[in-house]
């Protein structure tokens, strides 16, 4: 089999992150799969380097770089022949319904937000004629615009190798002892990403906990005026600013993830990141996060949308068994590798096509013993 991921996205945030992991997630399980992007940006100095990661969509979005940029798909899938185009956005569906035409290829969409759930026309004909439907977060499942289409949850997949709890971590950088409790928020610092609602929430838990730390990853746009709640609240925060490369070293220094509010893309896949390092999220109470944290959810989402309500999660984690409980969500967080993610893409694809691909782990007899 042979799979195109197209994510017309030009930053690693929002879906392409989450697309490009799929695609590697299937090349890892031996499926011959592919990505295309838009070129020119970061994104490319990132991913550039791997021969199957197509710096093909082009910067621009009008009638003739849209047209080009049909053709050179149309030219890419005629040439490998792919059995799947999975698209991750409406721009690049867009594309796929039209570089597909004359081949065999199948097109798969997956849905990363609710907001691009509408019911307009453009939207339903583009749904009706996609062989699959997938959604990142297992509340969009319901969605009128899809709900007969028997849709698939496919969360974002977790690179193990980099999103791991061994490995070195930041404390000593940042000056910061063994003893405290270290929390952490990470996100693009805008307006409505609920960076008020973690000062407040570690205001709340600074009233408990003398020892308790606050770090935020990332940088916007917003920092001034989130710095100035912070005075007002007479907070101490450590302001890390953006990180990637480095970025599970600083999951890896925390003891608690503080989420409150989505992001660009509603796959929660930080909560997920550093769930793999180990790191226990407190949560406000968001969809797909219960799907995501399993028997762990009444522990770690917070019971109403308030900084007092996470602060009192916090509290509770920090005088339980802490160590335990990042066993447990270190657990949980293995249900969303490659190895799950690719099983996951490839029932989609097998139902589709109506055959069984084979992956590189079909023959592995996994022992019980092997895990004493």
């Amino acid at each position: 089999m042979k799979v195109l991921h197209i994510a017309a996205g030009n930053r690693w945030t929002g879906a392409a992150a989450p697309a490009f992991a799929e695609a590697e997630a299937l090349r890892q399980a031996g499926i011959d799969a592919h990505y295309a992007y838009v070129g020119g940006y970061k994104l490319q100095q990132k991913i550039g380097h791997h021969d199957f990661a197509h710096p093909i969509i082009a910067r621009a979005q009008n009638p003739l770089s849209f047209v080009r940029t049909v053709d050179t798909l149309g030219r890419l899938i005629d040439h490998h022949r792919f059995d799947i185009v999975h698209t991750h956005l409406t721009y690049d569906h867009w594309l796929a319904q039209f570089a597909v035409r004359g081949t065999r290829s199948a097109i798969v969409r997956t849905f990363h937000a609710r907001r691009v759930l509408r019911g307009d026309p453009l939207t339903r004909w583009l749904i009706a004629r996609a062989a699959g439907i997938c959604v990142i977060n297992d509340a969009f499942i319901d969605a009128s615009p899809i709900r007969g289409r028997t849709p698939v949850f496919t969360p974002p997949p977790i690179d193990q190798r980099q999103f791991t709890p061994a490995g070195r971590d930041v404390r000593a950088h940042y000056g910061l002892g063994s003893d405290a409790l270290l929390l952490l928020a990470i996100g693009k610092l805008s307006k409505g990403r609920g960076f008020e609602e973690v000062l407040r929430t570690y205001a709340a838990v600074r009233r408990e906990i003398a020892n308790a730390r606050l770090m935020i990853v990332g940088h916007g746009e917003h920092r001034p005026a989130l710095q100035a709640l912070a005075r007002d609240l007479a907070i101490d925060v450590i302001w890390a600013g953006y990180h990637e490369d480095d970025l599970a070293d600083h999951y890896r220094a925390a003891d608690v993830l503080l989420f409150t509010a989505r992001g660009s893309d509603e796959g929660h896949r930080a909560v997920l990141e550093a769930m793999a390092c180990g790191v226990n999220p407190v949560t406000f109470p968001i969809e797909g996060m219960r799907a995501l944290l399993g028997d762990l959810a009444p522990s770690l989402i917070a019971d109403a949308a308030t900084p007092d309500a996470a602060a009192s999660k916090v509290i509770a984690i920090s005088r339980g068994d802490i160590a335990e409980l990042r066993r447990r969500v270190y657990e949980q967080s293995e249900r969303f590798g490659y190895e799950a993610a690719a099983e996951r893409l490839m029932a989609v694809y097998e139902q589709l096509s109506g055959r069984r691909f084979r992956m590189k782990n079909d023959d592995v007899d996994i022992q019980d013993d092997d895990f004493e």
